[in-house]
Protein backbone atom coordinates (compact mmCIF):
# COMPACT_ATOMS: atom_id res chain seq x y z
CA UNK A 1 0.00 0.00 0.00
CA UNK A 2 2.97 2.31 0.88
CA UNK A 3 5.13 1.46 -2.42
CA UNK A 4 1.61 2.38 -4.48
CA UNK A 5 1.02 5.65 -1.79
CA UNK A 6 4.46 6.43 -3.20
CA UNK A 7 4.19 6.06 -7.00
CA UNK A 8 0.97 8.00 -6.90
CA UNK A 9 2.74 10.83 -5.22
CA UNK A 10 6.05 10.58 -7.29
CA UNK A 11 3.63 11.07 -10.64
CA UNK A 12 1.89 13.66 -9.03
CA UNK A 13 5.24 15.95 -8.18
CA UNK A 14 6.11 15.30 -11.77
CA UNK A 15 2.75 16.91 -13.17
CA UNK A 16 0.14 13.99 -13.58
CA UNK A 17 -2.71 13.83 -11.77
CA UNK A 18 -4.44 10.66 -10.81
CA UNK A 19 -8.49 9.84 -11.01
CA UNK A 20 -8.41 10.60 -7.30
CA UNK A 21 -6.72 14.05 -7.81
CA UNK A 22 -8.33 14.88 -10.77
CA UNK A 23 -11.60 14.50 -8.94
CA UNK A 24 -10.81 16.43 -6.24
CA UNK A 25 -9.90 19.38 -8.36
CA UNK A 26 -13.12 18.94 -9.90
CA UNK A 27 -14.95 18.65 -6.40
CA UNK A 28 -13.05 21.99 -4.64
CA UNK A 29 -14.04 24.21 -7.94
CA UNK A 30 -17.65 22.59 -8.79
CA UNK A 31 -18.66 26.76 -8.59
CA UNK A 32 -15.99 27.57 -10.89
CA UNK A 33 -16.89 24.74 -13.08
CA UNK A 34 -21.20 25.80 -12.69
CA UNK A 35 -20.52 29.46 -13.72
CA UNK A 36 -18.03 28.86 -16.86
CA UNK A 37 -20.68 25.95 -18.08
CA UNK A 38 -23.35 29.30 -17.36
CA UNK A 39 -21.51 31.67 -18.50
CA UNK A 40 -21.26 29.73 -21.96
CA UNK A 41 -24.50 28.95 -21.98
CA UNK A 42 -25.17 32.61 -22.42
CA UNK A 43 -22.81 33.13 -24.79
CA UNK A 44 -24.40 30.69 -27.02
CA UNK A 45 -27.44 32.27 -26.42
CA UNK A 46 -26.81 35.47 -27.65
CA UNK A 47 -24.67 34.22 -30.72
CA UNK A 48 -28.04 32.54 -31.70
CA UNK A 49 -29.67 36.12 -30.93
CA UNK A 50 -27.00 37.72 -33.32
CA UNK A 51 -27.08 35.38 -35.98
CA UNK A 52 -30.48 34.26 -36.14
CA UNK A 53 -32.31 31.22 -37.50
CA UNK A 54 -32.44 31.35 -41.62
CA UNK A 55 -33.43 28.94 -43.92
CA UNK A 56 -32.38 28.34 -47.68
CA UNK A 57 -34.71 26.75 -50.32
CA UNK A 58 -33.72 26.10 -53.62
CA UNK A 59 -35.03 26.55 -57.03
CA UNK A 60 -33.91 25.49 -60.63
CA UNK A 61 -34.90 27.01 -64.12
CA UNK A 62 -33.72 25.39 -67.57
CA UNK A 63 -32.50 26.80 -70.49
CA UNK A 64 -34.68 25.39 -73.05
CA UNK A 65 -33.70 25.86 -77.02
CA UNK A 66 -36.89 25.81 -79.69
CA UNK A 67 -36.63 25.93 -83.24
CA UNK A 68 -34.48 22.63 -84.08
CA UNK A 69 -35.65 20.35 -86.91
CA UNK A 70 -33.43 17.48 -87.12
CA UNK A 71 -31.08 15.66 -84.57
CA UNK A 72 -28.23 18.17 -85.94
CA UNK A 73 -30.22 21.33 -85.18
CA UNK A 74 -31.36 19.42 -81.53
CA UNK A 75 -27.56 18.54 -81.22
CA UNK A 76 -26.67 22.29 -81.34
CA UNK A 77 -29.43 23.48 -79.46
CA UNK A 78 -28.48 21.39 -76.48
CA UNK A 79 -25.24 23.12 -76.51
CA UNK A 80 -26.67 26.60 -77.30
CA UNK A 81 -28.69 26.01 -74.07
CA UNK A 82 -25.75 25.21 -72.20
CA UNK A 83 -23.50 28.02 -73.21
CA UNK A 84 -26.80 30.17 -72.46
CA UNK A 85 -26.96 29.04 -68.76
CA UNK A 86 -23.64 30.31 -68.23
CA UNK A 87 -25.04 33.85 -69.19
CA UNK A 88 -28.02 33.20 -67.37
CA UNK A 89 -26.50 32.18 -64.17
CA UNK A 90 -24.02 35.65 -64.65
CA UNK A 91 -27.37 38.02 -65.14
CA UNK A 92 -28.86 36.12 -62.01
CA UNK A 93 -26.26 37.67 -59.96
CA UNK A 94 -26.81 41.40 -60.92
CA UNK A 95 -28.35 44.15 -58.85
CA UNK A 96 -30.94 44.47 -61.94
CA UNK A 97 -32.13 40.89 -61.09
CA UNK A 98 -32.67 41.62 -57.79
CA UNK A 99 -34.06 45.30 -58.23
CA UNK A 100 -36.74 43.34 -59.70
CA UNK A 101 -37.25 40.67 -57.11
CA UNK A 102 -37.51 43.11 -54.77
CA UNK A 103 -40.35 45.31 -56.94
CA UNK A 104 -41.85 41.72 -57.55
CA UNK A 105 -41.75 40.99 -53.96
CA UNK A 106 -42.56 44.19 -52.22
CA UNK A 107 -38.98 43.78 -50.05
CA UNK A 108 -37.04 46.92 -48.23
CA UNK A 109 -34.23 46.15 -49.33
CA UNK A 110 -31.03 46.91 -51.22
CA UNK A 111 -30.11 45.33 -53.83
CA UNK A 112 -26.69 44.96 -53.01
CA UNK A 113 -27.82 43.78 -49.26
CA UNK A 114 -30.44 40.97 -50.99
CA UNK A 115 -27.47 39.60 -53.21
CA UNK A 116 -25.46 38.79 -50.25
CA UNK A 117 -28.77 36.07 -49.46
CA UNK A 118 -28.98 34.41 -52.72
CA UNK A 119 -26.45 32.33 -54.80
CA UNK A 120 -26.74 31.09 -58.36
CA UNK A 121 -25.08 28.22 -59.71
CA UNK A 122 -24.86 26.61 -63.45
CA UNK A 123 -24.26 22.63 -62.80
CA UNK A 124 -21.41 21.69 -64.93
CA UNK A 125 -21.89 20.67 -68.72
CA UNK A 126 -26.09 21.13 -67.86
CA UNK A 127 -28.40 24.01 -69.21
CA UNK A 128 -29.67 24.18 -65.58
CA UNK A 129 -29.83 27.54 -63.64
CA UNK A 130 -30.21 26.78 -59.65
CA UNK A 131 -30.71 29.98 -57.30
CA UNK A 132 -30.85 29.05 -53.59
CA UNK A 133 -32.02 31.87 -51.56
CA UNK A 134 -31.78 32.24 -47.70
CA UNK A 135 -34.06 34.34 -45.43
CA UNK A 136 -35.36 33.82 -42.12
CA UNK A 137 -38.71 31.75 -42.62
CA UNK A 138 -39.12 28.32 -44.51
CA UNK A 139 -41.96 30.01 -46.79
CA UNK A 140 -40.09 33.39 -47.23
CA UNK A 141 -36.76 31.55 -48.54
CA UNK A 142 -39.40 29.45 -50.81
CA UNK A 143 -40.93 32.53 -52.29
CA UNK A 144 -37.53 34.63 -52.90
CA UNK A 145 -36.05 31.37 -54.69
CA UNK A 146 -39.31 31.01 -56.40
CA UNK A 147 -39.47 34.24 -57.48
CA UNK A 148 -35.80 34.77 -58.25
CA UNK A 149 -35.84 32.43 -60.81
CA UNK A 150 -39.29 33.67 -62.27
CA UNK A 151 -37.67 37.21 -62.45
CA UNK A 152 -34.95 35.97 -64.01
CA UNK A 153 -36.62 34.26 -67.11
CA UNK A 154 -38.22 37.76 -67.72
CA UNK A 155 -34.69 39.39 -67.47
CA UNK A 156 -33.25 36.96 -70.42
CA UNK A 157 -36.36 37.82 -72.64
CA UNK A 158 -35.42 41.69 -72.25
CA UNK A 159 -31.86 40.91 -73.32
CA UNK A 160 -33.10 40.61 -76.95
CA UNK A 161 -30.15 38.10 -77.16
CA UNK A 162 -31.82 34.91 -77.04
CA UNK A 163 -32.22 33.92 -80.85
CA UNK A 164 -29.64 32.56 -83.41
CA UNK A 165 -29.35 33.10 -87.16
CA UNK A 166 -31.01 30.01 -87.78
CA UNK A 167 -34.35 30.48 -85.77
CA UNK A 168 -33.08 28.77 -82.60
CA UNK A 169 -34.70 30.27 -79.64
CA UNK A 170 -33.53 29.43 -75.93
CA UNK A 171 -35.81 30.68 -73.13
CA UNK A 172 -34.82 29.74 -69.22
CA UNK A 173 -38.12 27.84 -67.56
CA UNK A 174 -38.78 27.62 -63.50
CA UNK A 175 -38.60 23.25 -63.17
CA UNK A 176 -41.61 22.82 -60.52
CA UNK A 177 -41.67 24.64 -57.09
CA UNK A 178 -38.82 25.88 -55.07
CA UNK A 179 -38.13 23.50 -52.18
CA UNK A 180 -40.05 24.27 -47.96
CA UNK A 181 -36.74 23.88 -46.02
CA UNK A 182 -37.67 21.73 -43.19
CA UNK A 183 -34.38 22.31 -41.19
CA UNK A 184 -32.48 25.51 -40.38
CA UNK A 185 -29.31 26.31 -42.61
CA UNK A 186 -27.71 27.96 -39.93
CA UNK A 187 -26.91 26.64 -36.25
CA UNK A 188 -30.11 26.64 -34.40
CA UNK A 189 -29.63 28.43 -31.03
CA UNK A 190 -30.43 25.37 -28.89
CA UNK A 191 -27.55 24.03 -30.41
CA UNK A 192 -25.19 27.11 -29.82
CA UNK A 193 -26.38 26.80 -26.30
CA UNK A 194 -25.45 23.45 -25.96
CA UNK A 195 -22.00 23.82 -27.29
CA UNK A 196 -21.49 27.11 -25.74
CA UNK A 197 -21.93 25.34 -22.00
CA UNK A 198 -20.04 22.35 -22.90
CA UNK A 199 -16.81 24.78 -23.94
CA UNK A 200 -17.64 26.51 -20.52
CA UNK A 201 -17.89 22.81 -19.04
CA UNK A 202 -13.94 22.49 -20.21
CA UNK A 203 -12.63 25.47 -19.33
CA UNK A 204 -14.12 25.68 -15.96
CA UNK A 205 -12.38 21.67 -15.86
CA UNK A 206 -9.52 23.02 -16.61
CA UNK A 207 -9.59 26.04 -14.24
CA UNK A 208 -10.02 23.60 -11.55
CA UNK A 209 -7.52 21.01 -12.24
CA UNK A 210 -4.92 24.44 -12.47
CA UNK A 211 -5.75 25.79 -9.31
CA UNK A 212 -5.90 22.57 -7.83
CA UNK A 213 -2.14 22.00 -9.31
CA UNK A 214 -1.30 25.30 -7.70
CA UNK A 215 -2.20 25.18 -4.49
CA UNK A 216 -0.71 21.89 -4.13
CA UNK A 217 2.67 22.83 -4.81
Amino acid sequence: MSQTNGRTSRAYERGEMSSFHLWTALRRSWWAIVIAAVLGAALGWGAGAVLGTSYTSTASGVVVANGGTNSTEALAGENLAKSKAITFGSISGTTSTAASVIGELGLEQTPEALLQNVKSTVPLDTSEVRVSATSSSPEEAQRLAQTWIDVLGTQVDDLGDTTEENGTSVELTRVGQASLPQDPSSPSSIMLIAVGALLGLLVGALFAIARHQLSSK
